[in-house]
């Protein structure tokens, strides 16, 4: 115990935890109170700053081009002959893996059809051109544009640990170059490490209440066990035990090992399911979707409704544009972690281009089913999502299959190891945040790391038991907010950092 009080950030840590204690005790007691207040401060951030969610996402999207064709692309991180510490396939599958989760299975099924009656451009609900973006809409947000969000962090806390030689890899301190380096031990220092902290927790929190009711229902159809309050206390504790033993076993024997299973169920989930669906039909969406995210690109990424009702932009762009955006701090700290021996230029158009991949085959094959049973009557997915929601949609789409339940179990077991890679390296990147003066190259203790894991679940479950998923996707957007502040004064700082180190190698 000695070890732990001495390595963690006690302002952090603590103040962090209170916080956490303080949401979960509001939501378990006055629920009605809770979700009232996140949805005022919701209706505000939405109202008065929904375009900056847009706006942002450009910025992410001109530094990743600034950086890849400028002259700080080709910088090193570690020393010019160092070689990378995973091999390429490891380190994709890992960024993939921690990036995704389970939801990209989840609502790889499920978007779709919500944009089928939730329309982008004010679409005609159902028509055919409603079906062609409701393919096509899902894979901007998660595709290229959403992976763009990760390139601030990632170049700041790159280029801070591995050419500046910074020992301590948190937000706060990337901004040395910006704010001086007094700044990580000021109150403003802190506060940056606590809206990180939390906007850490968010991103877990949003995916974890996404999953488990699409848990509880298929176990249940598995099973014959009805669904209950003891069904998804039963999913928390599995991914809990999953969890925990990848801990244990650390970076390499865990992450990697549990990725590298991920990895195999996927591509076996993927053979299976393309097997028993029509890929003629999928393949020919496919291609229509990749024309049509190419020619309405610049619209859909300046898109911000100003003369409409924002329904779609607000329950979906800047949802996701929030959420990715409170993945930034695993995302930066994670792919920091695990890229010494690339260069700048690889390592951000590498996580875009296997992220973009990983995740649009998902949205690509498992939506474009999901919109073939819907357009030929298969199985009328709309009004099961009105009546069930996204569980009572994806167990219709797999009952559909041949060797259902088979395949149901397969998705059960793919999904806890999706999401239990997820939350190990959130787990990590918040013990790493929470730390004080950590050396990059070791792991937070042990008892740091399950102590965000209990906060994370506590969190979860008052918050999935309470409010739905209408209230964690308000929760992500609030706490997403922050960030936004945050990824602006990191690009800063990098730059700032670049630009003096290079006047300093070349002087005038």
């Amino acid at each position: 115990m000695r070890k732990v009080w001495k390595e963690i950030d006690k302002y952090v840590y603590f103040i962090t935890v209170i916080l956490i204690i303080v949401i979960v005790v509001t939501v378990a007691i006055w629920p009605d109170v809770f979700a009232g207040w996140i949805s005022a401060i919701y209706n505000v951030v939405i109202k008065k700053f929904g375009w900056l969610y847009v706006f942002m996402n450009l910025c992410c999207f001109a530094l990743f081009f600034y950086i890849i064709f400028g002259r700080y692309g080709n910088i090193k991180l570690g020393s010019d002959e160092e070689k990378p510490r995973f091999s390429t396939f490891s380190w994709a599958a890992m960024i993939f893996a921690s990036g995704a989760g389970s939801s990209v299975i989840i609502l790889g099924f499920a978007e779709p059809v919500y944009y089928l009656t939730n329309t982008p451009f004010h679409i005609e609900p159902m028509s055919e051109e409603a079906f062609e973006y409701a393919h096509m809409y899902g894979q901007f947000h998660w595709g290229l544009s959403a992976w763009a969000f990760y390139v601030p962090a990632i170049v700041a806390l790159c280029y801070m640990l591995y050419k500046r030689e910074s020992r301590d890899i948190k937000f706060s301190n990337a901004l040395v170059p910006l704010l001086g380096s007094r700044f990580p031990g000021s109150p403003l220092g802190k506060l940056i490490d606590i809206i990180v902290a939390f906007g850490i927790v968010a991103s877990i929190t949003t995916s974890l209440g996404l999953a488990v009711p699409v848990m509880s229902k298929l176990i249940s159809s598995a099973t014959g066990i009805p669904e209950s309050i003891y069904m998804n206390i039963f999913v928390f504790a599995v991914w809990f035990f999953i969890f925990g033993w990848s801990v244990f076993r650390g970076l390499d024997k865990g992450i990697r090992q549990l990725t590298n299973v991920n990895m195999a169920l996927i591509f076996g989930f993927l053979a299976i399911f393309m097997l028993c669906t029509p890929t003629g039909e999928i393949f020919g969406m496919e291609i229509n979707s990749l024309g049509l995210y190419i020619s309405q690109l610049p619209r859909i990424m300046c898109y911000t409704d100003p003369f409409g009702d924002k329904a779609f932009l607000n329950e979906w762009t800047i949802f996701y544009w929030a959420w990715w955006l409170t993945f930034v701090p695993i995302m930066g700290m994670f792919i920091a972690k695990v890229s010494r021996g690339r260069t700048l230029k690889q390592v951000i158009t590498g996580q875009m281009i296997w992220g973009t991949l990983g995740c649009c085959t998902f949205l690509g094959i498992l939506g474009g089913y999901s919109l073939y049973l819907q357009k030929n009557g298969i199985v009328d997915l709309v009004s099961i999502l009105q009546s069930e929601g996204n569980e009572g949609v994806v167990l219709a789409i797999l009952d559909t299959l041949p060797f259902s339940k088979p395949i149901i179990i397969f998705v059960i077991i793919l999904c806890f190891v999706f999401l239990a890679t997820t939350i190990d390296s959130t787990a990590l990147v918040l013990g790493t945040a929470t730390s004080d003066k950590l050396d990059p190259d070791q792991d937070p203790h042990l008892y740091n790391r399950f102590s965000w894991a209990i906060m994370i679940f506590a969190l979860s479950i008052a918050l999935s038991m309470t409010g739905g998923l209408s209230l964690i996707q308000k929760f992500a957007i609030v706490l997403g907010f922050p960030m936004i502040f945050v990824v602006i004064l990191i690009s800063m700082s990098a730059l700032k950092a670049m630009r003096e180190d290079e006047a300093g190698r070349h002087p005038k």
